[in-house]
């Protein structure tokens, strides 16, 4: 089987025999995202357009080097939070874990060993480290399992950005409103963002040092945004992009070549 940055990189462009060859060489990158509500000028699916557009390019450049394949982006996740603003689709969170650990399960049952969850939103983070805790150490399998934020992978793309840290990557403002408008500006409606008299909601509120805290009514009081998306641009959007992707596919990379 020959690896291109072509389609080939698609698992989904496969027939069961071609996967079936390569699936103890392989490393599978599974994108989470979400259906939720971003404010009033971003559509609903922010969280799997902008995962889905990194974690494409990325594969598709680390697939050159190696026998990297992209599932399809899963594109409803753990959003609870958003439920009260209406536009959102949710998994509880154990249905979630359920879900992604059932994944995880019948891919090792298919002779695959390596696996990353390139994550798209906030909400997932918690329940998809719990999954990789629960195959490796409850169920014992022998897979090695990757839990990645986008924005973690790709921190060092941020660092000359002038947005302050807690609206990176935010919600709904200036940091995602910039990668929609590169990635998909006709479904932007800039005419409809917000103006706060404050630079953040309470939500981008920094917390206690050490500490992670939920505090109740914190999403209705900041209208399910953390800023007003002011700043947002598509330049920035476009000058980001290309860092991130170089970013996660070289973690990509990495991961997999640990793995040998």
């Amino acid at each position: 089987m020959t690896f291109s940055a072509s389609d080939l990189w698609r698992f989904s462009s496969h027939t069961r025999t071609e996967l079936n060859d390569v699936a103890d060489q392989a490393t599978l990158v599974i994108p989470l995202g979400s259906t939720e509500q971003h404010g009033h000028h971003l559509p609903v699916a922010v969280d799997a357009a902008i995962v889905t557009h990194l974690a494409e390019r990325a594969v598709a450049q680390a697939s050159v080097s190696a026998p990297i394949f992209l599932l399809p982006t899963l594109p409803f996740g753990f959003a609870q939070h958003h439920l009260p603003f209406g536009g959102t689709v949710s998994i509880h969170a154990d249905t979630y874990v359920n879900l992604l650990t059932d994944i995880c399960v019948g891919l090792s049952e298919q002779g695959f060993r390596r696996i990353i969850f390139l994550n798209g939103h906030g909400g997932n983070e918690t329940p998809m480290r719990l999954v990789t805790d629960k195959i490796l150490s409850q169920l014992k399998l022998d897979i090695h399992l990757s839990a990645a934020s986008y924005w973690h992978v790709a921190e060092r793309c941020f660092t000359n950005l002038n947005f302050p840290s807690a609206l990176t990557p935010g919600h709904a403002g200036h940091f995602e409103t910039s990668l929609m408008l590169a990635i998909a500006p006709e479904l932007v409606k800039l005419e409809r963002r917000p103006k706060d008299s404050s630079p953040m909601q309470p939500l981008a509120a920094p917390g206690l040092p050490g500490a992670y805290i939920r505090r109740p009514q914190l999403w209705e009081q900041s209208d399910g945004r953390t800023d007003d998306a002011s700043m947002a641009s598509a330049e920035i959007g476009a000058q980001l992009l290309p860092a991130m992707i170089d970013e996660i596919a070289a973690f990509i990379l990495k991961f997999h070549k640990s793995t040998i």
